[in-house]
């Protein structure tokens, strides 16, 4: 994780160096050398990631964590540098003479800062040298090695891999059974993966295919390979051809003599000529069956099949990407309780329990096995480490601290136990990802237990942390980039989809194992990454000096006093603040003293949903932030914003809730790093800011008002993509001649004004966003556009105060590719609706609100029947239904 810290600083100097060269001045030879010595010290750091995991000397482990905090500190000395120049350049000559002798004096204490720094990664770079830690490849591969083998070791002693006990499998190998033992096209799934996150049962599941009846009978031969235990190339092919045939034995010496490359063709040449099944279990890595591949016939005409089991979705696509997937599902409530029974024989099996003693032991066990969230390995461990304890005071005391001890099992009988924690067999997932995956999984411990996290808000903070980097020679957006990097996490299966975009097909929701989430949140703190304090539950934490990140969920119990005592200790190091929950007047403290105290914050966040509980107008101070990249403050109407806010040079991402009427400063104008741009759709008066070229980077821009803007000003932002507009004005004159103007990108568009307002024309509007996928429309309209004049691509349309006097339903039904459409209070002012049978061809959801629920559950009806050539509909005749 030190190695990552440390890449990520690298390539932000080298931005810096690129980028702000011109307010180098003086120290550029220093940090250009500063760069150079982190980049020794990190391929020192990859060793060190190794011997740390794999219990390495305290002394190791205590100077990657200063390298790290250093690393941060450079950073941070280098960047605060740049900032005050770049400031004091946009002020007039005058004033800058007058700094010009304070100015020598900052760039002497800077160099000195950074040379101190440099210096000590030389002496960090002796004493790594003097523990015996090496830059050497080989020795790390050789400690990353030891430990994940160790750990992979530690899973032989699960005993329920061989248990007889199976709940909940019964669908899933039924099916496995049928794919394989079905009369077989030689072109069809030669390659069957098992795929899910660690303890979920897949390789019991694959055993228990192995083992059917039906599947002994169809194949000739049979081998086994657990990956985690014959790592080794050659070995898992001895394996695999001692498990064809029985004259192994006799032929082992002529074997041996075999090279690696004779002995994979005989593998692969015993499969063309017979019908055999392989299980490769536990495969962890696309290298990994790079090394096997071709021992296997997976091209052309052949009845052997392969199952394979693995943590990482990728895996499975590599080995054949016209194979089968298949997951195993969570168990649900019946069949978690079923499996615990099984398990565990402290209930129902003790002579001394009374009833009463029984009933209470289940409703402990009840609650304790949401805990587990279906998990299967959870459950067994669980039901474990109950069956050694026998008194209620025992079972009271496992549901205080269940998460911790399903997460270390029995570590009384440690050596032998058949229930070791969970935690260990999850944990391998995190040891295994690539250093840039690591810190966006930390990330996930900013978010409290069952919070749904929306994937495009994480990928704003991650990019905001600058732990997102470009992909050399693509023209992708880091937010692409950073959404990628998310589908890997899920790939992995250390986050699980919770929702899909209807209209991008994208993820927008998902969420993590309590048991993930545990171990997520003990590697965060373990790596003092980031600091998570939930007082709903247990009360006020001290924060470390050092720490990088706090994460806040309040009951609201606890003030503004509080929270400052709670950071007595630290620096003011911070670089990311989230905040959820609090009393008002608590937040606005918290607020303030950010803005005064953690002037390295690049991420701070107060609320997470729109709450209008009260006004604020924001302290001048905010603009001491210089380094703040991500603003988001959602619990108030911001009825100010001061002109201060002009500092924030490096500000990606605003999100604020507004007052009615809001001006934004001139100052704004500076701010050349805005992406995203979020306002409660009030109607923000932008104006000479959207005028600015500096602007042209924006990708989303919601709630700005038409009174004194034109068309021809949006236009300019070449990289829009999502436009969310409030008609306060006259919106012709907005429009100005929209016939010239398309935007290219835009691919979502709302359109909303106050209830009152004249109608507006939206056809030309529309047809000068000719890509647009998401569309909705929040107010009283002359007409509806036509077919051939909405986007092709239309995929979500939302209706709400039309007040259209003309059915809809002829033109709506005719929209090629529309899956959601929604349709709200007073769109609809007539008296029936005529729905066609066979439009709407490409429908998946209807949604209404006040007078349309009965319109659009009849029409939804009348399609899902489909007798009549046409539906119609009144209003008269919906009420009477």
């Amino acid at each position: 994780m030190a190695d990552a810290v440390v890449s990520f600083v690298i390539e932000r100097l080298g931005d810096l160096v690129i980028s702000e060269a011109e307010f180098l001045h003086g120290i550029k030879g220093q940090v250009g050398k500063a760069k150079i010595k982190l980049q020794c010290m990190s391929a020192f750091l990859k060793d060190t990631d190794a011997w740390v995991r794999n219990g390495a000397d305290e002394r190791v482990r205590l100077l990657v964590v200063q390298v790290r905090e250093n690393a941060y500190a450079l950073e941070d000395v280098i960047e605060t540098y740049v900032f005050k120049v770049a400031s004091s350049s946009n002020h007039g000559t005058m004033r800058r003479a007058l700094k010009w002798c304070v100015g020598i004096i900052d760039v002497y204490k800077v160099g000195s800062k950074i040379k101190k720094i440099s210096s000590s990664i030389d002496t960090w770079t002796s004493e790594l040298e003097a523990l015996g830690v090496h830059r050497s490849l080989g020795n790390a591969i050789e400690a990353s090695s030891s430990y994940v083998q160790k750990q992979k070791e530690l899973r032989k002693a699960y005993s329920y891999v061989e248990d007889n006990v199976i709940v909940g499998f019964d669908k899933d190998i039924q099916d496995l059974v049928a794919l394989l033992t079905e009369k077989e096209d030689p072109d069809k799934h030669k390659v069957i993966s098992v795929y899910g996150m660690g303890g979920l049962g897949k390789t019991t599941l694959a055993r228990k295919v192995y083992q059917h009846p039906q599947v002994r009978t169809h194949f000739d031969c049979y081998a086994w390979a657990s990956i985690s235990q014959q790592c080794n190339r050659r070995d898992v092919l001895e394996t695999i051809l001692s498990g064809f045939t029985s004259q192994i034995d006799a032929e082992r010496n002529r074997i041996k003599n075999l090279s690696d490359d004779e002995l994979a063709r005989k593998v692969h040449n015993f499969q063309k000529q017979n019908k055999c099944l392989v299980v490769l279990d536990d495969i962890w890595t696309t290298t990994t069956w790079d090394l096997l591949k071709h021992a296997f016939p997976t091209q052309g005409d052949t009845h052997s099949r392969i199952l394979l089991t693995t943590r990482n979705k990728v895996v499975a696509l590599h080995a054949d990407p016209h194979g089968f997937i298949h997951e195993p599902h969570f168990l649900n409530d019946k069949e978690s309780w079923e499996l615990f029974q099984n398990k565990c024989y402290s209930i129902g099996t003790d002579p001394s329990d009374s009833n009463d003693d029984e009933e209470r032991k289940k409703e402990l066990a009840v609650e304790m096995l949401k805990k587990c969230s279906g998990l299967p390995l959870a459950i067994i461990v669980l039901a474990g480490l109950l069956s050694k304890k026998h008194t209620i005071r025992d079972w009271e005391l496992m549901k205080a601290n269940v998460i911790l001890c399903i997460g270390q099992g029995d570590q009384q009988h440690d050596v032998d136990s058949n229930y070791r924690g969970v935690l260990g067999v999850l944990g391998l997932s995190y040891s295994e990802l690539p250093r840039h995956l690591k810190p966006c999984f930390l990330y996930l411990a900013r978010y409290a237990e069952d919070v749904p996290i929306r994937a495009k808000e994480l990928c704003l903070v991650l990019i905001a942390e600058g732990f997102i980097s470009p992909r050399r020679g693509s023209v992708e957006t880091l937010e692409e980039v950073a959404y990628d990097w998310l589908c890997e996490l899920v790939e992995r299966s250390m986050i699980q989809v919770k929702e899909m975009s209807s209209t991008e097909g994208r993820i927008k929701s998902f969420c993590m194992h309590d048991l993930m989430r545990d171990l997520c949140v003990s590697k965060a703190q373990e790596e003092n990454f980031l600091h998570f304090t939930d007082w709903q539950n247990k009360g006020e934490q001290p924060i470390e000096a050092n720490v990088r990140r706090v994460s806040i969920y309040d009951n609201g119990n606890i003030d503004g006093s509080d929270f400052i005592h709670m950071f007595r200790n630290n620096d003011g190091s911070l670089r990311c603040l989230a905040l959820q929950g609090g009393k008002i007047e608590y937040r606005k403290r918290v607020l303030r003293h950010a803005c005064n105290h953690f002037l390295k914050l690049r991420v701070l966040i107060i609320g997470h949903q729109y709450a209008f509980s009260d006004t604020l107008k924001l302290p001048k101070e905010i603009g001491n932030l210089i380094h703040l990249r991500l603003l988001s403050i959602l619990d108030w109407r911001i009825k100010e914003i001061p002109s201060s806010f002009g500092n924030l040079r490096c500000l990606q991402t605003l999100r604020v809730s507004t007052e009615d009427n809001i001006i934004i400063p001139s100052s704004m104008c500076k701010l050349e790093q805005l992406r995203h741009l979020h306002f409660s759709d009030w109607g923000i008066k932008f104006g000479n800011f959207l005028r600015s070229t500096k602007s042209r980077n924006l990708q989303t821009l919601v709630g700005i008002g038409t009174k004194d803007l034109l068309l021809t000003d949006l236009l300019q932002l070449e990289s829009l993509k999502k436009l969310g507009i409030h008609v306060d004005g006259n919106f012709d004159r907005f429009l100005h001649n929209p016939q010239t103007l398309t935007f290219n990108r835009l691919l979502s568009l709302q359109v909303s004004s106050e209830i009152g307002v004249n109608k507006i024309d939206i056809v030309p509007l529309i047809l000068s966003c000719p890509h647009i996928y998401k569309l909705s429309v929040l107010s009283s309209i002359v007409r509806l556009p036509e077919v051939n004049q909405f986007s092709p691509n239309l995929i979500k349309l939302r209706l709400f105060r039309l007040r259209l006097e003309d059915d809809p339903m002829p033109t709506l039904e005719k929209l090629p590719k529309l899956r959601v459409l929604i349709i709200d209070y007073d769109s609809f002012m007539g008296d029936e609706m005529v729905c066609s049978r066979g439009g709407f061809p490409r429908l998946e959801r209807v949604e209404s609100g006040g007078e349309c629920i009965a319109y659009t559950c009849l029409f939804a009806y009348s399609r899902m029947q489909g007798i009549e050539e046409s539906s119609r509909w009144s209003k008269k005749h919906c009420y009477t239904q």
